[in-house]
């Protein structure tokens, strides 16, 4: 399975993951920074929650990252762990669940979606998203980056599946991994 980062083509994510995942980074480092401060003043539990802190708010800032990447003959979903890049002659829909949420489904039943589709985590249903209408905005966006795609070359194959590669947070787990192993020595 391949990891990677995914750049490129027309990004579309939620205003309010931008700001959060900006205030989940700045939460869980600055936690963990007062745990490791007080990991080198010989306290073991502090180089712990310096672990646990990092290790949590590596998820969660996963979490605030996921978007959709519009290519030009594909499009990319990016969730917490893993991204599914899915051509656009592939696509057999692309909607709203009733929840809210936005689901892609391919042409072809993946067997690691059931027949479902793949969820977008940056747009899963929301309470607001009733007001703003974010879901329903994307998915008519995506429409059209389909419908422009759809001919060109490349534009077909079968949906790939990979590690999603970010940089903080991957820093993030080496960084916990760390306070791990030096909580293990100072105890």
């Amino acid at each position: 399975m391949r990891y990677g980062r995914v750049a490129g083509g027309r990004v579309l994510r939620r205003r309010s993951f931008r700001v959060l995942s900006l205030g989940v980074a700045a939460l869980f480092i600055g936690g963990a920074a007062v745990g490791i401060v007080d990991g080198l003043n010989g306290r073991q539990d502090g180089l712990v929650a310096a672990a646990l802190l990092l290790a949590l708010g590596s998820l969660c800032y996963r979490v605030t990252r996921s978007r959709v990447h519009a290519g030009q003959t594909s499009l990319t979903i990016i969730n917490p762990l893993f991204a599914y890049e899915v051509p656009y002659a592939s696509v057999q829909r692309i909607g709203a669940s009733g929840s809210g949420s936005l689901i892609v489904l391919p042409k072809e039943s993946a067997a690691d979606t059931e027949g479902e589709g793949y969820l977008v985590v940056g747009f899963a249903g929301s309470l607001l998203d009733r007001f703003f209408g974010t879901t329903e905005k994307v998915t008519a966006e995506l429409k059209k980056h389909r419908n422009r795609g759809r001919k060109l070359p490349g534009a077909d194959g079968p949906v790939r599946r990979f590690l999603v590669a970010d940089t903080v947070a991957d820093g993030m787990l080496a960084v916990a991994a760390g306070c791990a192993v030096a909580a293990l020595i100072v105890s």
